[in-house]
């Protein structure tokens, strides 16, 4: 057997991200569990809120997700009632809808409260951590 020791743990950008992001999620899910919905839901309508309507191509493309992905999140969301989804050939438009409000209201406050949460955990190193992964996440898109 050899005694070989992989450095993968502390120097693989793909490891350590993923192993930042199953925390991350573990923790968000609880900061945004009053929404009754997975993180992801409530940046999907935040973005719909800063801008409205928006097609799933371009929530897409804003949010890092596949199309798919988007697709499956406004169906359900249309089903709760919070946004309607307007075909339109093989694009699709997002609107938030009246009844979004009070889903809203609450994503921003779970938002707020996990902004708090981690500016108090992470100090310091926070911003610069959010500006190089936002970086790095552009240049490993091109």
């Amino acid at each position: 057997m050899t005694n070989l020791a992989h450095h993968f743990y502390e120097t693989c950008a793909y490891f350590t991200a993923a192993r930042y992001m199953r925390t991350a999620e573990t923790v968000a899910n609880r900061f945004f569990k009053p929404t009754g919905m997975r993180p992801a839901y409530s940046y999907l309508m935040m973005a719909l809120e800063d801008q409205h309507p928006q097609t799933i191509s371009a929530l897409a493309e804003r949010l890092g997700y596949e199309r798919s992905s988007i697709y499956r999140m406004t169906q359900k969301l249309e089903q709760k009632g919070d946004i309607k989804m307007y075909l339109e050939g093989k694009s699709a438009t997002i609107d938030l809808l009246p009844a979004s409000a009070t889903f809203l209201k609450t994503a921003n406050q779970c938002l707020e409260d996990w902004g708090e949460f981690t500016t108090e955990r992470l100090g310091p190193d926070k911003r610069p951590m959010t500006t190089l992964l936002t970086t790095n996440d552009e240049k490993l898109r091109r």
